[in-house]
């Protein structure tokens, strides 16, 4: 069954932009900023909504998360994993555009699922890789592998005062990322755990030179 999505169609297009948002927000979350990253209209972007429902009706998930205890529910993470991932290649086949010509970004949970994208076993040749607060994805049956880069662009965005990743995970990215032979840019900002117009700037930048 595939997931609920938002649209940006563009006419004539051949690239995708897939983003994830993170845990409570939903399908429009990073939707909304695709005027601003993407103002010539180069991409049509999709943005599926997480499968799992929070509790009191608004917003979605990749995978669950005890908000006063911050206890995540990891095991849901590769069947949200393999559902997006067979999503991206049934968006990709249906508008007739090879993966290759796809670029995969995420906020937070959608951050990780974007990374798990680009660096588990057999994974297609994104094109590139956008990636928002997070970490390194660690989840049982993952296998990752970012060694694959080649190249290929990849853009990593955090905050200072992000305390729900703190300061080390970003390192960790970094050098999985620039060790791997991505074409890494990235960027730390004076933010906790959010985005900013700032940081949407930088990604217009980084996504206007992307295929």
């Amino acid at each position: 069954m595939s997931l609920t999505q938002y649209r940006i169609d563009r006419d004539g297009v051949d690239r995708l932009l897939f983003l994830m948002h993170g845990y409570t927000a939903e399908q429009h979350h990073l939707a909304s900023y695709v005027p601003l990253v993407d103002p010539d209209e180069r991409f049509t972007a999709i943005a599926p909504r997480g499968p799992i429902d929070m509790p009191d009706g608004d917003g979605a998930g990749w995978w669950s998360i005890d908000l006063e205890t911050f206890e995540q529910d990891i095991s849901q993470f590769a069947p949200s994993l393999e559902r997006l991932e067979s999503f991206i290649a049934d968006e990709a086949g249906k508008a007739g555009v090879p993966l290759e010509r796809c670029i995969v970004g995420g906020f937070s949970q959608g951050g990780y699922l974007s990374l798990a994208l680009a660096g588990r076993a057999g994974a297609p040749r994104y094109a590139g890789v956008w990636a928002i607060c997070c970490g390194l994805p660690n989840a049982p049956g993952l296998s990752l592998d970012l060694s694959n880069g080649d190249g290929r662009p990849a853009l990593f965005q955090w905050g200072t005062r992000d305390l729900l990743i703190g300061q080390e995970q970003p390192k960790e990215v970094i050098a999985a990322l620039g060790d791997g032979g991505w074409n890494l840019r990235h960027h730390a900002y004076d933010m906790a755990h959010s985005q900013t117009i700032e940081m949407m700037i930088d990604a217009r930048e980084w996504l206007a030179g992307v295929l």
